[in-house]
């Protein structure tokens, strides 16, 4: 059996990547089993291999998995007594060092340290090669993997098929309202813009006041449009005209494949890390500097005038049976 344990289900990336490969593993008939520490949930399961349970050690005592994928610190921290067996791996989504620079010097120091004593001497796995080299900083003396995320495109591709309700053109952008993903300064380059089209934002989090208190103060009240958290964000994604990622971090960059995927075009942030690993060749040229609305506005002017065909390549290595074998090597 294949365990895997998040600790819960929100509309994350995090929590998306474990469902998929929980698909992908059962699709090539691995006994495939997801652990959930809480009932927080946005994506709706009534799969009876996704089991909730705070008590990892005695489920894992009991059932004795052959692979362990532990996503997020949290699941970490639970799984100290059991981090040098050969068969447990620990998932990294985001960038360290970026993370921690959020933060003020003397929580820095405290997280940086917490996070070493967790993660050290240890197998891990990352999903992009920018954070690998990150943690490769750390001297954490573990063992670290570069493995991508998995996307179902079948599926995403047909999701994507799906009606919408919007009677206009529009530019989109999906993720979590927070300073990091800083969608500000899609407003902001929005608001320079001269363009028929609307802004769709979908999401939820603790910014979106301040995002809307930014959409009145620019008078784009009529063309900027909260749609909240979204269980199917394809079939936006597939009728935009081009997708917006402005995060100043990222793991990877989930939604800029699932652009791909559904033949969107896409511009990005060069942030740490993931967007440069996936808009590659002719598709770089449309990563803007972390921060520059300026840059960001002349991007999406170039990419309404022009836009390389989105050939397959750019997202085939990304499917999730290619990934879910890739996880199974590990055992």
């Amino acid at each position: 059996m294949i365990l895997q344990i998040i600790g819960s289900l929100r509309g994350g990336g995090a929590e998306k990547v474990a469902l998929t490969l929980h698909e992908g593993f059962k699709k090539i008939n691995q006994k495939s089993k997801i652990l959930v520490l809480n009932k927080k949930i946005d994506y709706k399961t009534n799969d009876l291999d996704i089991i909730f349970e705070d008590n990892i050690l005695e489920y894992i005592n009991t059932h004795n998995p052959k692979l362990i994928i532990a996503h997020m610190q949290d699941v970490a921290e639970k799984l100290q007594a059991i981090k040098h067996k050969q068969n447990v791996w620990f998932v990294i989504h985001t960038t360290i060092s970026e993370r921690l620079k959020q933060k003020n010097i003397f929580l820095r120091f405290k997280e940086k340290n917490k996070f070493i004593k967790l993660y050290q001497n240890s197998n891990i796995i990352t999903v992009s090669n920018g954070i690998k080299k990150d943690l490769e900083s750390f001297n954490l003396n573990s063992n670290i993997k570069t493995i991508y995320n998995p996307f179902n495109i079948n599926e995403i591709q047909k999701l994507g098929n799906e009606k919408i309700d919007l009677d206009f053109d529009y530019i989109i952008s999906v993720g979590n309202m927070t300073k990091i993903k800083q969608q500000d300064l899609i407003i902001k380059a929005f608001a320079k813009l001269n363009t028929n089209l609307h802004l769709v934002l979908l999401g939820k989090g603790n910014q979106k006041n301040n995002l809307k208190k930014l959409v009145t103060k620019l008078n784009l009240e009529k063309k900027v449009h909260f749609l909240g958290w979204q269980s199917n964000p394809y079939k936006y994604i597939k009728n935009a005209k081009l997708f917006v990622l402005s995060s100043k971090i990222e793991g990877f960059g989930n939604v800029l494949v699932e652009s791909l995927i559904l033949n969107t075009p896409v511009v990005s942030t060069n942030c740490p890390s993931g967007p440069n690993e996936i808009l590659i060749n002719e598709l770089s040229k449309f990563l803007v500097k972390v921060g520059d609305e300026i840059q960001l506005k002349e991007k999406i002017e170039l990419i309404l005038k022009y836009y390389p065909s989105i050939k397959e390549d750019y997202y085939k290595k990304f499917d999730y049976l290619k990934i879910a074998k890739e996880y199974l090597c590990l055992k």
